[in-house]
């Protein structure tokens, strides 16, 4: 595989040889130069300098005046034009942001040359010319706020139309959910190169975790982003790392938790259970520097978690196994970044990040497990980044960037991983009604690769019926993952209506079901290549319009093998992905925009999605196996003994039997099969936005959009093998496959090729392109700069998000009876419907306490959609046991139970409980001059102790049924951190 990867990056770099910048982790400025009448004035040389690095950009102004620098890096510049006759113009503390266009006049008056005209004014809180919705936060933002696990992601739901899911679960899987969409369709990019997951997506946030410390600044685009941004139909997450500067310059910091500080949660004081001694240290520090100044500059990183978070396990069906438990993280990760700039037209960046954390004792859930089906996951993250700026004229700038991310991660448990990594040899995994015991089944590792390579050149043409901004670019992706799986190795034995232990003496607690992984670990190699191209003009053709114009052209590769598949001769191609990006924005008086939109965003294929098509052919070295085959033995649910030979001795396998029915070293005739669809496209979402900005003060800005999003050509699952029951009471019935037409007719060509080939017992899968969202929200927001001794954000999100699936990966419908899915009956909210959506946030230096500072972080959502059913029974017969219950008013009964008052008739017809969060932090800041500065504080996570749960169980036939048993995965009891940070 290493030959592989080099040979792909030698590869890349030809393709990039080949082709002739864009605002991917970059800034643009762009103006025009007048005399104090407002005539043009040309060849006026103009220079753009970085007031912290001395690195500059110059450019003579056009036959209109005009002139641009872009491709800058983001951060505080100083602008000056010099033109023979008229005084020199000066302007500083000029803030570009990333991934923004600034604009700005400069008015020369007539005079000599040696005298200076400096301009002093608050650089814009208002893009006029974009049609983009979305915020930016700064560095000072993300180190003054108060933040419960040291990860940026949690920041990013600071703006509106976004969900956050702040991990308190498991180490760096912050996530945000945005415009309703799966939380794996966003784009994560990292000093304009990718940052992402091509296996998972970004359902777990970023592919390689990146420090506050070491974050000069981020955009988060949710809306109308322009052609140059693809692969995805969510957000775009545009982070820049820190880079040295002229002057020595960093910091040093820890931030410390521990039992003491924490207050006991909610179940741990009902329960009566002990506190656990838990603790948190996050410290390190960050240093950059000169090497050469104005010319060559250095930045590093090193930051280090240790923490030992609790997990409260609570089983009200087994409150023997009440407990609490503590997951160990230890964490390092190193940032190391370069910058020079050669000489006038050249500059490069070099950046690396590496993150390493273990993780032991996991409690994952749901469903709940005891301290003995504990995970441990191993989990090294790289990402390092090229970047090549070069001016190529006044008004041409080629931007060349290579990437390369890379993830080896094992998820397991301590028996696994002390057992020469072979699950076949731990206990087998109890999996009772409400919770699971004795062992964890998993056993899955892989690396994954992603490669990038792109070039884009920005041209700025001038005086063509008003001046276009163009760019156009080309790219190569390519994403391979390595994957070896174990999991299920060691044996389940299910107990579907059962919590109590085992006695053979008990018919009724004998297990009903047994599942193993036959044949050995699945090994398998996915790959694929991605082609994406674009090009863009931003054309303001008079005073106050500007026409955003682009298209985006994306082909992604996924070369199946397509083993056995009768459906399909080749693997699919969807070679029609052309992405128009259409805007308009009306600047009313340089402060006050009202922009509108429309855009067509495709996604990019998750390899976890369509991993059935490497690892579900009818013959195969590995997989799993049921029995019974078709469903669960129905004689210990009424209270008799089973009759299937793995389960007539309870919770011990029969490996006689078993290897008789599926001898090792050689290919196995699988009992299901996923297959491909000749017809397969990729999934994309059509945009439609109108909105209105306005800044009110210098320091104050407000904005409202409406957001229309629609997502189609979703992935679904088909089943081609359903099942049939011959009566609705489940405890009483049997099931029969009822393979569809097309299923017949490919299973005779197997026949055909394999004589003696008997049909299919379980699933058959297909995937199809059925699915259908549409999203609509309201987005308003406020934000105030720094200034008057304070700053404050403030958004808030009315949403909705239907369609005829779950949007979750590419789920089936449990509706399905026969060959028709029914997708009527799917219709329902999505599985991330937010309707309400409310923060604000801000910083305030009390005056006259010499340095005493406040911040605060307040998070208010709505409850996440489920359904009711009852798994007791099956009404259409079609063997899921997924109908909703009758509508009405249902409660839980028992210890904290909770009620859906008007429970609607329909998939996701409840809504759990709400969220609320207040976070705050208490500082005082010595200053000890020349930028030398301490600040002491003390942050209080969950200010008022609320208790935020998750969604209860909404099967009817569980013990648990409504009750709240766990939290939601943002979470935590109200506790305090000490924290003390120097900067100099």
């Amino acid at each position: 595989m290493k030959q592989r990867v080099v040979s792909l990056v030698f590869i890349m770099a030809l393709l990039i040889a080949m082709s002739a910048s864009a605002q991917q982790g970059t800034t643009e400025l762009r103006g025009r130069v007048i005399d104090p009448q407002g005539a043009v004035l040309p060849g006026v040389n103009v220079v753009v300098r970085n007031q912290e690095t001395g690195m500059f950009r110059e450019t003579v102004s056009g036959q209109d005046g005009s002139f641009i620098a872009s491709g800058l890096v983001p951060g505080t510049y100083q602008v000056t034009a010099e033109l023979q006759g008229f005084k020199k113009f000066e302007r500083k503390d000029l803030r570009l942001e990333v991934g923004k266009t600034s604009s700005i006049d400069v008015t020369m008056s007539v005079g000599g040359i040696e005298e200076v005209v400096t301009v002093t004014t608050e650089s814009p809180l208002v893009d006029v010319t974009s049609k983009e919705i979305g915020g930016n936060i700064t560095s000072e933002t993300l180190v003054k706020l108060p933040s419960v696990n040291g990860n940026f992601v949690g920041f990013v739901g600071l703006l509106p139309g976004i969900v956050p899911s702040i991990s308190t679960e498991s180490f760096g899987s912050d996530s945000i959910s945005v415009n309703g969409q799966d939380p794996r369709n966003n784009n994560y990019m990292l000093d304009g190169g990718n940052n992402n997951d091509d296996v998972i997506g970004q359902r777990a946030g970023t592919q390689a975790r990146t420090p506050i410390e070491a974050i000069q600044e981020f955009q988060v685009i949710t809306g109308q982003y322009d052609a140059q941004y693809g692969r995805t139909s969510g957000a775009v997450i545009n982070a820049v790392t820190k880079a040295g500067t002229n002057q020595l310059r960093g910091s040093a910091f820890g931030f410390f938790q521990d039992g003491s500080l924490t207050t006991k949660d909610f179940f741990a004081k009902e329960k009566g259970l002990a506190k656990p001694d838990t603790q948190y240290q996050r410290w390190g520090g960050t240093v950059g520097g000169p090497i050469v100044r104005d010319k060559l500059h250095f930045f590093g990183s090193l930051e280090r978690f240790s923490i030992d978070r609790p997990n409260t396990i609570n089983i009200p069906s087994r409150p023997d196994l009440n407990g609490t438990e503590l997951t160990q993280d230890r964490v390092w990760n190193t940032i190391i970044r370069g910058d020079h700039q050669v000489n006038n037209n050249n500059t490069y960046s070099v950046r690396w990040l590496r993150e390493q954390s273990p993780q032991a004792n996991q409690i994952v859930t749901p469903p709940p497990i005891t301290p003995a089906a504990a995970r441990e996951e191993s989990d090294v993250d790289q990402t390092l980044s090229t970047n090549l700026n070069t001016v190529l004229s006044n008004t041409k700038v080629s931007t060349l960037r290579v990437t390369w991310t890379r993830e080896n991660v094992t998820f397991a448990n301590h028996c696994f991983n002390t057992n020469g990594r072979d699950l076949s040899q731990c206990p087998v995994t109890l999996a009772f009604q409400d919770y699971t015991d004795q062992q964890d089944s998993t056993a899955q590792a892989r690396i994954n690769d992603g490669i990038q390579a792109e070039e884009t050149l920005g041209w700025f043409l001038a005086n063509k019926g008003g001046d276009h901004d163009l760019k156009v670019g080309l790219q190569y992706e390519y994403s391979g993952a390595f994957n070896t799986n174990q999991g299920s190795l060691n044996g389940i034995f299910s107990f579907g209506r059962n919590n109590a232990p085992f006695n053979a003496a008990v018919p009724s607690t004998y297990p009903d079901r047994f599942t193993i992984r036959v044949g050995g670990p699945s090994t398998f190699y996915e790959k694929a290549p991605y082609l994406p191209g674009f090009a863009q003009d931003k054309w303001p053709f008079n005073k106050n319009f500007t026409l955003s114009l682009g298209a985006r052209y994306d082909m992604e590769v996924i070369p199946l093998a397509e083993t056995d598949d009768p459906l399909v001769d080749k693997y699919p191609t969807d070679r029609n992905n052309i992405a128009p990006r259409l805007g308009i924005t009306y600047d009313f008086d340089g402060k006050t925009v009202a922009r509108a939109g429309y855009g067509r965003f495709f996604d990019k294929t998750h390899f976890e999605i369509i991993t059935g098509l490497y690892t579900g052919t009818p013959f195969t070295s590995s997989f799993v196996v049921n029995f019974p085959t078709a469903a669960a033995d129905n004689g210990p649910r009424n209270g008799q003994l089973p009759t299937d030979p793995f389960l007539v001795n309870g919770p011990v396998i029969n490996q006689a039997e078993l290897d008789a029915r599926y001898p090792g070293g050689q290919l196995l005739r699988n009992t299901g099969a996923t297959w491909d669809n000749p017809d397969r496209r990729t999934p994309y979402t059509d945009e439609v936005t109108l909105g209105f900005e306005r800044q009110l003060l210098p320091d104050l800005a407000v904005s409202a959009d409406y957001v229309h999003s629609q997502g189609r050509d979703m992935l679904m699952s088909l089943n081609l093998n359903p099942q049939q029951r011959n009566n609705p009471v489940v405890a009483s019935s049997t099931l029969v496959r009822i393979g569809s037409s097309t299923l017949t007719q490919a299973t005779a060509e197997l026949q055909a090729k394999y004589p003696g080939f008997v049909p299919f017992t379980t699933n058959v899968t297909q995937f199809v392109n059925t699915g259908r969202l549409d999203y609509n929200a309201l987005m308003l927001q406020l934000k105030k700069r720094f200034s008057h001794h304070y700053s404050a954000q403030v958004s808030y999100t009315f949403g909705d998000s239907h369609g005829n699936t779950s949007g979750n990966g590419a789920p089936g419908s449990n509706f399905q009876v026969g060959d028709d899915m029914h997708l009527e009956r799917n219709e329902g909210p999505t599985d991330f419907d937010v309707r309400h959506n409310f923060t604000v946030s801000g910083t305030a230096l009390i005056p006259r306490t010499g340095g005493l500072n406040l911040s605060w972080v307040v998070r208010a959502l709505s409850g996440t959609p489920f359904t009711l059913t009852n798994a007791n029974v099956d009404p259409d017969l079609n063997g899921i046991q997924a109908e909703p219950l009758p509508a009405g008013k249902y409660s839980g009964v028992g210890n904290d139970p909770y009620t859906v008052e008007n429970f609607e008739s329909q998939r996701n017809g409840a809504r759990g409980p709400g969220f609320l969060n207040a976070d705050m932090r208490f500082g005082y800041v010595l200053n000890a001059g020349s930028r030398r500065r301490v600040e002491i504080s003390a942050d209080v996570f969950n200010l008022t102790n609320h208790t935020n749960f998750a969604n209860p169980t909404g099967n009817q036939a569980s013990a648990t049924f409504l009750l709240l048993t766990a939290y939601n995965t943002s979470y935590a009891p109200r506790k305090a951190q000490i924290g003390l940070r120097y900067e100099f």
